[in-house]
């Protein structure tokens, strides 16, 4: 067993402001060397506008045409624009020349507006073009041209992941292969190592459910994927970053939808089914979802835990297996209506219902270290769980004055509702298996039941000389109760114990306003917002907090040309406690560690400065956060006689992370793409209290994800993802590296209405997740795994008489998101 390498943070400030050295040189070096390759700007260029209005030959606006503005002397695209609702269009900024307006819509001929002559500093009003339809007539459309698979823009990179061939199994299993996007032992998704908000077509997904909801979200009916890297003010300050997973949309009116089966299968199996349908007609969308899912899947979690002196040491080792067998049912409904041409009402609704049972079998080993064994304790644990997640949503868009006004109100309903049932019966036996007694069973129902409330509002306003105000409220109420009943047998029957029995109640509400201001000079573009939050929390009875915070966003952005700019972006975020840490709860793993909830927790705050570059191709990112109140799970206190130790998530005092991200895209040959990213540097750090004593830990560290696609026919496509993450440090916690590979093959048939997908996950070895603590008189260290080395095969078929429809609206930006776990 490794021994203590920790120290007092005595030179903790030295290196803070070290790494703010650091930074701030590479800041410097990059500018000096972009400076350098930036052509000197000697007079201004007076910009003008263009505008006009698209019809169709009935004489009604079209909206959502693509319009693009050509330059008349070399037919060089200088810009591109959909139509509003209204069929209007605006180029602003545009320099003085000789102009043509392409006019492009799925099912009509290319139309052409006459010659513009733009002057300086001036407006032309490019009057109505007419487009007419095309003589083809179409049952369906598919658009053959290649789109990039990941496209990247100001704050975010846009993955366009429909026709995927890794676009098997839930929505997790797909994020698994995205860039920058790394998944946690028990499934935790982030996007560049921070904690990140949901959005499902922009609407909100409840932290307490975001699991069950990507699990219920089939991988083959999502579209694309945005990651926002640079979320604005006008996201909850507790996300540093944000994936807005978007489904797919038919653009065809009639019946259509999607049958889909899918199984994998390792160890156990995972096997499920799943339905869409939608229905459009004119300005309105009908459309509902089903399935089931049984998942059956084991893990292993086996942990050295080493308490007290160095000279007599007793060392604990913990084997648990769990099993779990679920069944999951999920459901779908919503609709959207046009109410004008400029307004949308949107109504959805999810639900996602889990049953489990399963298994927890421990085993406890005891000794002295470096001793022979002394006795060892068997433990089984039989489960129940009833859960269900249910999440209502209202909103409304509306667009006016051309797309200069825009509002979005969005009310948010969100039940969840939980009972789970565990009971223990252990059995203690010396080294050679002799039962030496019978501890007394004990048993736990834990019912949670949360109710969470949202009402938003987003109003932005776009003035004249490309400046825009983006404004908006919210108020989020939630109401959780959670009752814990603990009983044991020791008195020859179940009966209650009050010391680990518990009836909380929390409530919270947090009031947010926001501004945002930006502006567009063509080449720089600046954008600096606030957002304020209230925050009240009460657990009845025990303790309330109370606490008003501002969260300062800012973004710089310089294009020295198409292939060539910066970002520069500071962004501060606040990671309020989970609801259940900070109820004093109690839950048993075993009779030897035992986990507890910490009232005192006080919330995490994170400073993000993030440098983005483009060079032609490359994407480099230099990303630096600095924390105060880190979240982590040690050890609380321990009893050496016992040999109970008690587990509380805690504050740590200091934290900062610096990392160096790349992504690098290339298409090799005609038939075989790459995209390449990941960390090629990182450093972290960490500083706080445990068991009383002070601890710091470090390391640098690196991780690689390397995708690639081979087209092999026009029916056969296969993508191979591979991905390693370094050794490094989280918290005060040694983190293992970890890597694999991930593979899928896409074949289209039935004149492509049908899609058969096999994949493998895992496939060199099972991921074994390794972690360590060492806090002088208690060290550990652990070994999880799961069931996730399996095989898979999926069958889609689409079906559905169609023809072409005019193009849904935008719904906006319906950026709510609540927090529970």
């Amino acid at each position: 067993m490794p021994t203590a390498l920790f120290h007092k943070p005595t030179a903790s400030l030295k290196n803070m402001r070290m790494n703010y050295k650091i930074l701030a040189g590479m800041v410097m070096l990059l500018l000096i060397l972009f400076a350098q390759a930036t052509p000197a700007k000697t007079h201004s260029i007076l910009e003008g506008q263009i505008n006009g209005q698209v019809m169709d030959a009935g004489n009604s606006p079209v909206p959502f045409a693509a319009i693009y503005l050509i330059k008349a002397t070399d037919s060089a695209v200088v810009g591109r624009m959909l139509t509003d609702a209204t069929g209007q269009y605006q180029f602003s900024g545009i320099a003085a020349g000789d102009y043509l307006i392409k006019v492009t819509v799925l099912g009509f001929n290319t139309a052409y507006s006459g010659l513009i002559r733009l002057s300086a500093d001036a407006t032309f009003n490019a009057g109505t073009i007419t487009i007419t339809p095309s003589v083809t007539t179409l049952s369906a459309v598919e658009i053959a041209g290649r789109k990039a698979t990941v496209e990247r823009k100001a704050d975010r990179f846009v993955l366009n992941v429909e026709k995927s061939a890794m676009a098997a199994g839930n929505s997790i299993d797909l994020l698994k292969s995205t860039p920058f996007v790394s998944l946690s032992s028990s499934n935790e998704v982030k996007l560049q190592g921070r904690k990140t908000m949901f959005l499902v077509d922009g609407k909100p997904v409840p932290e307490a459910s975001v699991q069950d909801i990507l699990q219920m979200i089939p991988a083959g009916n999502i579209a694309t994927i945005e990651l926002i890297t640079n979320p604005s003010s006008k996201y909850d300050a507790a996300y540093g970053a944000v994936i807005n997973i978007i489904t797919r949309k038919k653009q065809l009116e009639g019946i259509t939808g999607n049958i889909r089966a899918e199984g994998a299968q390792g160890k156990y199996g995972e096997y499920g089914a799943n339905g869409r349908l939608t229905y459009k007609k004119n300005q309105t969308t009908l459309f509902g979802m089903a399935g089931y899912t049984k998942r059956d899947q084991q893990s292993f979690n086996g942990m050295d835990k080493e308490l007290g002196p160095t000279q007599n040491t007793d060392l604990i080792t913990e084997n648990i297996t769990r099993t779990f067998y679920q069944h999951i049912y999920s459901l779908q409904a919503g609709a959207e209506f046009g109410l004008t041409d400029n307004q949308t009402l949107g109504i959805l609704a999810t639900g996602r219902i889990n049953r489990s049972t399963g298994l927890f079998e421990s085993q406890n080993d005891f000794s002295r270290l470096h001793s022979p064994l002394d006795s060892s304790l068997f433990t089984g644990s039989p489960l129940n769980n009833k859960g269900a997640t249910y999440n209502f949503n209202l909103n409304y868009h509306l667009i006016s004055d051309s797309g200069k006004n825009e509002l979005t109100l969005l009310t948010t309903y969100t039940p969840y509702r939980s009972d789970f049932f565990q009971s223990f019966t252990s059995r203690l036996a010396d080294a050679k298996g002799n039962t030496i007694r019978t501890p007394a069973d004990y048993r736990i129902d834990n019912k949670t039941d949360i109710d969470i409330y949202i009402a938003q509002a987003d109003y932005t306003h776009s003035f004249s000389g490309k400046w825009k105000l983006e404004s908006g409220l919210k108020y989020q109420y939630t109401n959780s109760a959670n009752d814990i009943l603990y009983e044991d047998n020791s008195s020859g029957k179940f009966v209650k114990t009050p010391d680990f029995s518990s009836n909380n109640h929390l409530k919270e509400s947090i009031y947010a306003g926001y501004a945002i201001a930006s502006k567009d000079w063509g080449k720089n573009k600046i954008e600096a917002g606030v957002r304020a939050e209230n925050t009240s929390a009460e657990y009845i009875g025990n303790f309330s907090q109370h606490y008003f915070k501002l969260f300062p966003t800012f973004t710089f952005q310089h294009d020295f040309n198409d292939q060539y700019n910066f970002n520069l972006s500071y962004k501060k975020t606040i990671s309020r406690a989970p609801y259940n840490e900070l109820v004093p709860y109690t839950i048993f793993i075993n009779q030897y560690t035992v986990f507890t909830g910490n009232p005192a927790l006080q919330p995490q705050i994170d400073q993000i400065i993030a440098l983005n570059t483009t060079l032609k191709k490359v994407n480099i990112s230099f990303v630096y956060t600095l924390t105060k109140g880190m979240f982590g799970q040690f050890p609380l206190r321990q009893d050496y006689d016992s040999k109970v130790t008690y587990f509380a998530t805690q504050n740590l005092d200091n934290a900062s992370d610096f990392h160096i991200d790349i992504f690098y895209p290339q298409r090799i040959t005609s038939w075989w793409s790459t995209e390449n990213s990941g960390s090629a540097f990182g450093y972290s750090n960490a500083e706080g209290t445990v068991l009383g004593k002070s601890f710091s830990l470090s390391s640098t560290w690196f991780n690689v994800k390397s995708s690639h696609t081979f087209e092999c026919s026009k029916n056969v496509k296969l993508e191979i993802v591979a991905y390693y993450t370094s050794a490094l440090t989280s918290e005060l916690t040694k983190i293992g590296s970890v890597g694999n590979i991930d593979a899928s093959l896409l074949i289209n048939i039935l004149q492509n209405k049908g899609q058969i997908r096999i994949s493998g996950t895992d496939i060199l070895q099972r991921n074994v997740y390794y972690s360590a603590q060492y806090f002088d008189m208690y060290r550990s260290q652990k070994n999880r795994y799961v069931d996730s080395r399996r095989l898979g095969i999926g069958f889609t078929y689409n079906f559905g008489k169609t023809k072409i429809a005019t193009p849904p609206k935008k719904l906006g930006n319906n950026d709510a998101l609540q927090r529970i776990q």
